[in-house]
């Protein structure tokens, strides 16, 4: 595959260490589908360093934040870089203020959630800025 996407995963204060080793596993799973290249960056209320450009499984990773949640910092580095990519996903518990997103972003999005209920709480919101699922909590 040579599709370009930037993963975005909320590190902020609302999200457990077992959640964040979750969701780096959904990452991770991603390689086994022939994905060759994944973007991600790590946000609380603001995008933490530079994206990690992921060529293989990573059996690590450092968590910078840990702060409250704003996913206007995501969206915007995606935003500001859109060409460099086809489509962003941000797995997050969507504990967050209401995002602005414009359409043609949102064509482009997916809110992958942590579990259903955050998922069954955030639905309606999401489904109106991209498409929106959850992570089976015993998918590890």
């Amino acid at each position: 595959f040579t599709t370009r996407l930037l993963i975005a995963v909320d590190v902020s204060g609302s999200i457990s260490d077992k959640e964040i080793s979750l969701f780096y596993s959904v990452i991770n799973r991603f390689f086994k589908y022939g994905i060759q290249s994944i973007d991600v960056i790590q946000f609380d209320t603001e995008v933490k360093g530079a994206p990690i450009s992921m060529k293989k499984a990573q059996k690590s990773i450092t968590v910078r934040g840990r702060g409250g949640t704003n996913f206007h910092s995501a969206i915007d580095y995606f935003a500001k870089f859109h060409k460099l990519y086809d489509g962003m996903i941000i797995l997050t518990d969507g504990d967050a203020p209401l995002p602005m997103v414009s359409l043609s972003q949102a064509r482009k999005m997916l809110w992958i959630c942590n579990n259903q209920g955050s998922f069954e709480r955030h639905y309606e919101w999401m489904r109106k800025i991209g498409r929106c699922c959850w992570i089976e909590e015993d998918w590890i």
